[in-house]
């Protein structure tokens, strides 16, 4: 009996603290578990703090760019658009292919009381079309290397160059490798090589052509003879080629006849391109073009056969340029030097004499400044220089300038928008006469540069700026120094017919006749 209850309490007992140790392990096991929902609900409270503190940093700021798009927007609604020109699409048209474009951008600009207005154009992938005759503004964009050539026009000239790009019509490596490439040509070395060599020619026309025009009292066409030492020139110096009289003629009709044709009536008539081979004319002018670019590849040829060809000329850095992948390509760049290296010294040349012959107080302080250096130095008379200067701002051969397409947009002074992508042409001529800077801009007076502003300084920019400007600007100007000099210290120049003002790509004194008189 004991020992049952013995048991039995034993049972009992264990039963008692088994209750309490489950008890026990409940309690705890509880404890925890509150333990663990607190800890899950401060974490929840966390997430849900992050979560609002996220949403209400993200509204603000969507807040904040919709505010300042709105802002962007409502400035852009703000700035205005550049006046419009007051011609229609094709009067436009046919006046930026005529003779009168020049005179018409001063005449518009002035009327719109604007140096930029809007051209009533529709280019492809253009969103406006400008005309930028403030220097500011064409300096900012000039410079700027987002600023491309538009091909869509400049593309155009490649029918003349046997259908190729050349250096001055295209963009990128395509341009970048041959510009590059061309550098070593226009070297001091060369520069001053190619300077005496024109010197030359100028002695020859001297002896050959002025003095018995001069004996005769015959006046000369001073744009013809100009262009003639020119050709003679820079055939010579920069491709090793001589040209005959023949070639020449030849060559100068062939280019006028591509010139016209594919950057004048086309443009006119946009029709002539799509019915080409049915208008006599069009198939005439690609036969020039033909004709061009087989008198540069008779230059290749010329040039493999020499010798010992001149290092870093002209010619010669096309020849060892490997960016060229063959002989047509190399051609379409020797044309397309030749037609921009012959005209614009020449014309430049005789605008500035023609200048000097209205102007006989100035031709003569120009003379008398020449006689009393040494010949060697006349390149570094300060007058002369102040002559060139001033010829060139009144009668800029490329007056029409250059035409660039935007690679973003400008806001101007005036509020004006200039949208990206827009194509710009920048006229010189409406620069450097600009009655805003210049007094008497219509006045040659060498002297306004004795103490020129600022504003004068920066409208003056007959080769252009930026990565594509004139890659012989520099053989240019010494030409300028070196031929001028030397007509005008031995000649007095008389106008005996003023001729008249023609514009096409450039600006020339057609059929200006000049008296000479030998000066003792």
């Amino acid at each position: 009996m004991h020992n049952v209850e013995c048991v039995l309490c034993k049972c009992t007992f264990l039963n008692k603290h088994t209750i309490i140790e489950y008890d026990t392990r409940l309690t705890a096991d509880h404890s925890i578990a509150m333990d663990q929902i607190q800890a899950y609900q401060s974490f929840a409270k966390a997430c849900l703090l992050v979560t609002v503190v996220a949403v209400v940093i993200i509204y603000d700021r969507r807040k904040a760019n919709t505010t300042t798009k709105n802002e962007e927007n409502n400035n852009k609604s703000r700035r205005k658009k550049p006046p419009m020109a007051p011609a229609g699409l094709f009067k436009t048209v046919k006046i930026l292919c005529s003779n009168e474009y020049p005179s018409w951008l001063l005449k518009t600009a002035k009327e719109l009381e604007s140096s930029i207005f809007r051209l009533n154009l529709f280019l492809p992938g253009a969103t406006m079309v400008i005309q930028v005759g403030d220097p500011d503004v064409a300096r900012d964009i000039l410079t700027d290397p987002s600023t491309t050539k538009p091909e869509a026009l400049y593309g155009a000239f490649d029918c003349v160059t046997g259908g190729k790009s050349s250096m001055a019509t295209s963009n990128g490596k395509f341009w970048h490798d041959r510009r590059k490439g061309m550098a070593p040509a226009f070297s001091s070395r060369h520069v001053k090589r190619m300077n005496a060599v024109a010197l030359e020619k100028v002695e020859e026309w001297i002896e050959k052509k002025l003095l018995p025009m001069v004996e005769k009292g015959q006046a000369f066409d001073v744009g013809k003879e100009m262009i003639g030492i020119s050709m003679d020139g820079i055939t010579e110096t920069a491709f090793e080629y001589t040209m005959s009289d023949e070639e020449k003629i030849s060559y100068l009709q062939e280019l006028d006849l591509c010139l016209k044709e594919f950057l004048e009536k086309s443009a006119v008539n946009p029709l002539r391109q799509p019915f080409g081979l049915l208008i006599a004319d069009r198939r005439r002018a690609f036969v020039a073009g033909q004709n061009i670019t087989s008198l540069s590849l008779q230059m290749i040829k010329a040039y493999r056969k020499l010798e010992n060809p001149t290092k870093g000329t002209i010619i010669d850095c096309i020849m060892t340029n490997d960016a060229y992948e063959n002989d047509i390509e190399r051609a379409a760049d020797i044309t397309t030097l030749l037609i921009a290296g012959h005209d614009t010294t020449a014309y430049s040349i005789a605008w500035i004499l023609k200048e000097l012959a209205k102007n006989p107080n100035e031709q003569r302080r120009l003379r008398d400044s020449l006689r009393s250096m040494d010949p060697k130095d006349w390149g570094r008379c300060e007058y002369l220089r102040k002559v060139i200067k001033e010829g060139i701002r009144l009668f800029p051969v490329s007056a029409g300038g250059s035409i660039r397409q935007l690679g973003r947009e400008y806001t101007t002074k005036e509020g004006y928008l200039l949208p990206k992508r827009a194509i710009a042409f920048f006229p010189f001529m409406n620069m450097s006469r600009n009655t805003n800077i210049f007094e008497n801009a219509d006045s040659f007076n060498p002297s306004r540069w004795d103490n020129p502003t600022k504003e004068m300084n920066d409208a003056y920019m007959p080769f252009a700026l930026g990565k594509q400007n004139c890659v012989g600007q520099s053989l240019a100007n010494e030409q300028l120094h070196c031929i001028l000099p030397r007509i005008v210290a031995e000649f007095d120049l008389t106008v005996k017919d003023e001729g008249t003002v023609e514009y096409f790509l450039t600006l020339k004194p057609a059929k200006a006749m000049l008296n000479a008189t030998r000066v003792k």
